[in-house]
């Protein structure tokens, strides 16, 4: 019997996966339960296992493309002599092979329907392109969904030089006409060279994700950054009241999940700080206060989600605040623990940094940034005392919210930090 694996779906909001890695190969024998393949999401690697016992006979994408939850990925069968010439219908557009004595183009080349930038071609088939510099618009793809493969453009990829040349027009005696200024284009990156001896190492899935979101929320937003300073000697005092009932309950007590109350009471009285842009013209007020809050892990950076904190009590979120960062490290987070926050925390004060200008995670438009606590002189009583000090730099996204109404929202943290009551 075949039995089919097909792109799984590890969350709602998951709409495609990329094959990290396989971790098997055609021909291998499996028993039920064995991983198969490393899966990319937009935030999160998770493995495929095996549903049966049984022979790996096609893999269906390879490593780092990409295809919709629910396609076909991979076959596996009983036996390694097993047919499965009909395991892939139509709809899974299984990779055709070329009928033999074919010609593989034509000498003429046919007019494409697309331009190159509408053609579906796999990263690695389009790197490939560009590095030999090989056309591929005439190719009908074989991939999943229409999409030009490796194979495909080794078969029927030709040199571009060997496109039809475009006429010249014929010379006309008249004066030349005025030159018209060359187009002005993105400049191309610009990249080290790899010199023998040092390491060259590869980006992660989850590096490539991050690479790419913060690059597309800095040119897609209108970002900028408010700081201030809040007097924390109240709250450093709450904190060390509390915290020995807090661990004697086998809670732990932090200074960011004191922050993350704070800034759910605040989100209450600011509903422009919850808006997130849904097109160039509209944005959309969220009514649940959800609270992103970026964790540090190897490799990597994951912003799981505190839902309605605002509803809830300092003990329940210090517990879910430990229990989130502790999946986060070891890679058992779930799309339920991610999206979908109003705003993110991110909190750089254990390093001893004070000012930074977080990047927005977009489509929220505010990111908080939390700096160390250090002592500074604060005038207090008509005279001057050291006293804690705690940083606070708010990125919003200037299309959303103005500077004034994102500085009354920061007071605001500042008072509630400054009184704290939401034990």
């Amino acid at each position: 019997m075949v039995t089919r694996i097909e792109m799984p779906k590890f969350g709602l909001s998951m709409e495609e996966g990329t094959i990290a890695a396989w971790l098997v190969k055609v021909g291998d024998t499996v028993k039920k339960g064995d991983e198969l393949a490393e899966i990319n999401s937009e935030k999160l690697t998770n493995t495929v296992e095996a549903p049966v016992d049984g022979v790996v006979r096609k893999l269906l994408l390879e490593e780092d493309e990409s295809a919709p939850c629910g396609a076909l990925i991979c076959l596996m069968a009983d036996t390694a002599g097993e047919d499965i010439s009909d395991a892939a219908g139509p709809a899974d557009l299984q990779p055709k092979a070329p009928a033999p004595e074919q010609a593989p183009a034509p000498q003429t080349a046919p007019t494409p329907t697309t331009s190159p930038q509408e053609v579906k071609i796999t990263p690695r088939a389009k790197r490939m392109a560009e590095q030999q510099g090989l056309e591929y618009a005439h190719i009908t793809g074989s991939g999943i969904g229409g999409a030009i493969t490796i194979d495909d453009l080794k078969k029927y990829g030709r040199p571009k030089a060997a496109a039809d040349p475009i006429p010249a027009a014929p010379e006309v005696s008249q004066a030349p006409a005025p030159i018209a200024p060359a187009p002005v284009s993105a400049p191309d990156p610009v990249y080290a060279v790899a010199r023998t001896g040092e390491e060259t190492v590869k980006m992660s899935p989850m590096q490539s994700t991050i690479c790419r979101s913060m690059f597309a929320s800095m040119i897609t937003s209108a970002q900028t950054t408010l700081t201030t300073e809040a007097n924390v000697q109240n709250l450093t005092k709450v904190y060390r009241s509390i915290k020995p009932k807090y661990t004697a309950a086998g809670i732990k007590l932090s200074y960011t999940a004191m922050i993350i109350k704070a800034v759910a009471m605040a989100l209450e009285h600011h509903p422009i700080i919850r808006a997130q842009l849904v097109d160039g013209n509209h944005y959309k007020i969220c009514s649940q206060i959800d609270i992103g809050i970026a964790v540090d892990i190897p490799n990597g950076l994951i912003v799981p989600v505190i839902r309605q904190a605002n509803l809830k009590d300092l003990r329940t979120i210090c517990t879910e605040l430990s229990d989130l960062t502790a999946r986060a490290k070891r890679n058992a987070l779930t799309q339920e623990d991610l999206g979908g926050a109003v705003t993110t925390i991110t909190n750089l004060g254990m390093f001893g940094i004070t000012y930074f200008t977080p990047i927005l995670n977009a489509p929220e438009s505010t990111i908080l940034g939390v700096g160390a606590i250090i002592k500074k002189p604060v005038e207090c009583d008509g005279g001057i005392h050291l006293s804690p000090v705690m940083s606070l730099s708010l990125t919003h996204d200037h299309r959303v919210s103005n500077g004034a109404p994102c500085a009354r929202y920061l007071q605001e943290i500042v008072v509630g930090l400054q009184d704290f009551r939401w034990i």
